[in-house]
């Protein structure tokens, strides 16, 4: 009716655009220029294409995009080696995460007068459970470390990710100038919160950092193929864990099981909130609630209290019974 309104009365037609040549021309160089994120905006702009190919901008309904919505979480992901392909479901949080990216691209079609309105925002976006709180036993460590033996580079990464606690991208972007070995701790400057902080390691990290040997490139874990920043491990990783036979794991599983052992060490909560890097001491307090270890040293004290207690009021009517 727009379209009709605007051609009977002579009104000049806002010109449109094809979705993937928007892509290209504005949203990423965008990226690239403002978010940390563009290579995984690279990643699912891919995705997105494959889709709405040969659509424009305006043909990019609420209808059409609730469409995607479901065709993308009922398309599961492939995985492992040629001949042995497997399949998992796709998460709730992965086909959001598409559909905020979507989103931006077609808030800059708003900014640049292609559309008036966004469609994403009237798509319903799911609502994940995200308190998943998946911790590597000691075992399942050892399997995995093991199943790396020969892949040094993830191996080390590993290690790394277990003792320290950081985020996959903080050790990819980690460089040499970070390490301060004199102080024990790493400095992390390019956050999820956008905060510089200082990340203290142990001796086991210190001793496999000095180990590694310092090649024509500023990064601790270089990518093997460019030298420059590495960008993924999951191939990698994802065989390994199939090889060591460990059910439910992902990367990020590995700062969740630094962040349990040190609750469950009875490390405060403020302390493991500035070493894990949280805006939200909430974050930090599911690790504390999760913490059985910690509990059950707290029981434990509280239950020697009462049993000295309760042996002293024994002890004190038994020498009231006795009074002539």
């Amino acid at each position: 009716m727009n379209q009709v309104f605007q051609q009977a009365y002579g009104f000049e037609a806002k010109p449109d655009k094809l979705f993937e040549n928007f892509i290209i021309d504005s949203f990423l160089p965008y990226s690239e220029a403002n978010k940390k994120s563009f290579a995984s905006d690279v990643y699912i702009c891919r995705q997105l294409v494959s889709y709405f190919r040969r659509k424009t901008i305006r043909q990019l309904t609420p209808s059409l995009i609730e469409e995607f919505k479901q065709w993308f979480l009922a398309k599961p992901i492939v995985f492992g080696p040629d001949g042995e392909k497997k399949e998992r479901p796709r998460s709730l949080a992965t086909v959001n995460n598409h559909l905020r990216v979507l989103s931006k691209i077609l808030s800059l079609a708003v900014d640049a007068e292609l559309i008036d309105s966004n469609p994403v925002f009237r798509v319903k976006k799911f609502k994940p459970n995200n308190r998943r709180l998946r911790v590597l036993s000691d075992e399942e460590e050892a399997a995995l470390l093991a199943a790396l033996d020969g892949n040094d580079l993830i191996q080390c990464i590993v290690i790394v990710a277990l003792n320290t606690g950081l985020r996959r991208g903080e050790i990819f972007g980690l460089k040499w100038a970070d390490v301060d070995f004199e102080r024990g701790r790493l400095i992390i400057r390019k956050t999820k919160a956008s905060k510089e902080r200082f990340v203290p390691i142990n001796s086991t990290v210190r001793k496999l950092l000095r180990s590694i040997p310092r090649l024509l490139t500023d990064y601790v874990f270089p990518s093997p193929k460019t030298a420059g920043r590495l960008i993924d491990i999951k191939k990698g990783f994802r065989t390994a864990v199939d090889f060591a036979k460990i059910k439910n794991l992902r990367f990020h599983d590995l700062r969740h099981t630094f962040a349990t052992r040190l609750a469950d060490s009875g490390t405060d909560a403020y302390t493991l909130m500035e070493i894990m890097g949280h805006a939200d001491i909430k974050t930090t307090m599911i690790y504390v609630h999760a913490s059985a270890e910690a509990g059950r040293s707290a029981v434990e004290k509280l239950d020697s209290n009462r049993y000295f207690s309760h042996e002293m009021v024994t002890k004190r009517k038994t020498a009231d019974a006795n009074l002539p």
